[in-house]
């Protein structure tokens, strides 16, 4: 998933500064959000353990299935 996509996700739940803390790591969403964000938009409970890298891999492996 794109950063920008997950950043007008998140800001239905959240305030900018809220979203920026998120991205960042230093908070994560309630069980609720969570539960909603992956009924809604298939992000797995997983990537929210470390969503700086979720949101690398699923950019790197989409540039890898666009190339073959």
């Amino acid at each position: 998933m794109k950063k920008e996509k997950l950043k007008t996700i998140l800001n239905k739940h959240y305030s900018k500064d809220g979203v920026k803390s998120v991205l960042c790591g230093r908070m994560k969403p309630s069980y609720e959000v969570m539960l909603k964000l992956n009924e809604e938009n298939k992000i797995p409970f997983t990537a929210w353990k470390d969503i700086k890298s979720y949101v690398t891999e699923s950019i790197t492996n989409n540039d890898t299935k666009a190339k073959v």
